[in-house]
């Protein structure tokens, strides 16, 4: 590696170095903390048999002790660029992985091969898969970039939007020489360039919440907002990201009954369509034994019928009464909605950082490796309740100023946006027992009339009667673990 060219180690170094760069602006950002960045060089001799194995070009070997680390568990998110994840090149399981970035499975190890290998021994991914989506590649021959889609094939650089691929050579349907790329210092400082402009935004992978999701917030809106990127305020942003959220959430939650209304209006016809199926195929039983298991399959399917049709009824009542011309919130009562799912969301974040913090004490001894994962992941929760804290005061405020005399519950009928109380769940679990045994009571009497050739609908009756009792062995425990802790604890969330 200390034989390597200066011209290709210089380029080797623009690429740690702009790395470097994207990390510290997404930190900048608030999306990820800056003790999770880890600069090189990094030792890592360990590694080498892994890198010989592999048979690694050394550039590439080089290239991973200099570049800067993204350690997820201290950073807080581990979502990166176009939907890919951070990489970790100190990691085993990463290094192996960043011969099949894409996760295609090639054969053997002519990269000329049908099915054969796409990454070259001078090639490597920056980032790695996420759920799909992007990752970026690296050539450090031709010192390029590709930003790949894993199921278009196609690149997702939006500085090649609109460039058609070129011809592919070859038979190896997994080589990715055809698509476009461009010079990599250019490809890094314009992905930095693009989080400084907005054009790009952090998060939209699966791993980094809603809260940085373009779906549910206007992030854009926030950051310019709180002076991104010259006179960003970070606090203030986050506790504006996070009473925007609730906001959000508040609405979701709000307009809960009109979608139970859509779902079971959604099962309707296919419930009246099972119905009609099971009834013709008892019309049409050939044996005694096939009437009575059609007949069975239609009595289940009237009953799921005649529970749609119950639930859609309180559903709609609900509805009515909750979303009055499908309106479930009302806009001079919008401040009281965000201050309580802030009350509620500032309360489970505190009591989690503390749950944290306690099981990082308890394992310090016996289990030291451990004992540090909760103790990162306190320091995150304690991080996250401050800022949800500061959060709900800022809202409560407002909410008393906009909505004086008003609580949440006395302008929208609901306790709570939070959990059930322990008397709710209590009385949620005895109905559910009454309700399951009522459904095996009925089995049971419906079996005592089926004739000795109906074999095969006693055995799916029997079956389901065992499946209800099991379903009914549990529901009772659940019922007497929240009787007892309605006992100890008392009423509570």
């Amino acid at each position: 590696m200390d034989r390597l060219p200066r011209v290709q180690k210089a380029r080797l170094h623009e690429v740690a170095d702009s790395l470097l760069e994207i990390y510290q602006t997404l930190a900048k950002m608030r999306f990820i903390d800056p003790g999770g960045i880890q600069k090189g060089p990094h030792d890592m001799k360990h590694l080498l048999p892994l890198y010989e194995e592999l048979g690694l070009d050394p550039s590439i070997i080089y290239l991973y002790s200099i570049l800067p680390y993204v350690d997820t568990a201290l950073a807080g998110n581990s979502d990166f660029f176009h939907g890919g994840e951070f990489v970790d090149f100190r990691n085993h399981d990463d290094v192996k992985r960043g011969r099949d970035p894409f996760l295609v499975g090639p054969y053997g190890d002519d990269f000329e091969a049908e099915g054969g290998p796409y990454i070259r021994p001078w090639v490597t991914p920056l980032s790695q898969l996420g759920n799909h989506q992007s990752v970026i590649i690296y050539d450090a021959r031709e010192h390029r970039i590709w930003i790949i889609d894993q199921e278009g094939w196609s690149s997702t650089d939006p500085a090649l939007r609109g460039v058609p691929d070129g011809q592919r050579e070859g038979v190896n349907a997994n080589s990715i020489e055809h698509i476009p790329s461009r010079p990599a210092g250019h490809v890094l400082r314009d992905i930095n360039r693009w989080y400084l402009s907005l054009i790009e935004l952090p998060g939209g992978g699966d791993n980094s919440g809603l809260e940085w999701s373009t779906r549910s917030l206007d992030l854009e809106a926030l950051y310019r907002t709180h002076g991104w990127p010259d006179n960003f305020d970070g606090e203030a942003f986050e506790m504006a990201q996070a009473r925007e959220y609730a906001a959000y959430r508040a609405k979701y939650f709000a307009e809960r009954p009109l979608r139970e209304v859509n779902t079971y209006r959604g099962w309707s016809r296919p419930t009246k369509r099972m119905v009609r199926m099971h009834r013709e195929k008892v019309n049409i039983a050939l044996t005694t034994d096939e009437e009575w298991t059609a007949r069975y399959d239609l009595l289940k399917a009237e009953k799921l019928k005649k529970r749609n049709e119950d639930d859609l009824k309180k559903a709609q009542e609900v509805a009515d009464r909750m979303c009055p011309g499908g309106v479930c919130q009302r806009t001079e009562e919008l401040p009281l909605w965000e201050a309580e799912m802030l009350r509620d969301e500032s309360k489970g974040k505190l009591e989690s950082a503390e749950a944290h913090r306690n099981w990082a004490e308890e394992f310090k001894d016996s289990d030291p490796e451990r004992a540090r994962y909760f103790r990162v992941q306190h320091h995150h929760k304690e991080k996250k309740a401050r800022i949800c804290r500061m959060a709900y005061e800022a809202a409560k405020a407002d909410a008393e100023r906009l909505c004086p005399g008003k609580s949440f519950a006395s302008a929208t009928g609901i306790k709570s946006l939070g959990q059930q109380d322990t008397k709710t769940r209590v009385q949620f679990h005895r109905d559910a027992v009454i309700s399951i045994e009522r459904d095996i009571q009925e089995l049971r009497e419906w079996a005592a009339q089926l004739p000795e050739e109906a074999m095969n609908a006693r055995e799916r009756v029997e079956r389901d009667i065992q499946v209800q009792e099991r379903a009914l062995k549990d529901m009772r425990h659940m019922q007497k673990t929240a009787e007892r802790w309605l006992e100890k604890q008392g009423n509570t969330e």
